[in-house]
């Protein structure tokens, strides 16, 4: 059985207009608490993907609005990218990877297998997250980025 707690934080500090909503799960054992915070800013962003380490923090989610959002998975070095945007399922791929060799990540608290094509570099999945939040919006037309949808 899995917990989820919800804690609020970094809003009291904030003078400017809030930009995005994000998510963090933190993980003792089979507890999660998640963290909320409330950012306007890419540098802050980054400080909390930084924080994934695929074990006790796995997932970031970027809340673009009730029904749309970009999830970052993993950590170490190995990150899957989701959303949804009006009904529209997107994954970020990378385009070289040549197998179809299955790599175990844990994201979201769970461990998965992921094609190696999902499999992301962390320079590429944190890239994508900073172009959403500046953006508001999964960068589905980024030439730079690859998507699979549906």
């Amino acid at each position: 059985m899995y917990i989820h707690l919800v804690e609020v934080k970094d809003i009291s500090h904030l003078n400017e207009e809030v930009i995005m909503e994000i998510t963090l799960d933190n993980w003792n054992g089979s507890h999660c608490k998640e963290e909320v915070y409330h950012i306007n800013s890419s540098e802050r962003l980054l400080e909390i993907l930084e924080k994934l380490d695929a074990k006790q923090h796995t997932l970031v989610n970027l809340v673009l609005s009730e029904e749309n959002y970009l999830m970052i998975g993993g950590g170490g070095g190995k990150y899957v990218v989701t959303g949804e945007e009006n009904g529209i399922i997107f994954n970020l791929i990378n385009p070289k990877a040549g197998s179809t060799l299955k790599i175990e990540l844990n994201t979201g608290g769970q461990i998965g297998l992921f094609e190696s094509k999902y499999i992301l570099s962390k320079e590429i999945a944190f890239k994508c997250a900073v172009k959403c939040l500046t953006m508001g919006c999964i960068p589905q037309n980024d030439l730079d980025l690859s998507w699979e949808k549906y």
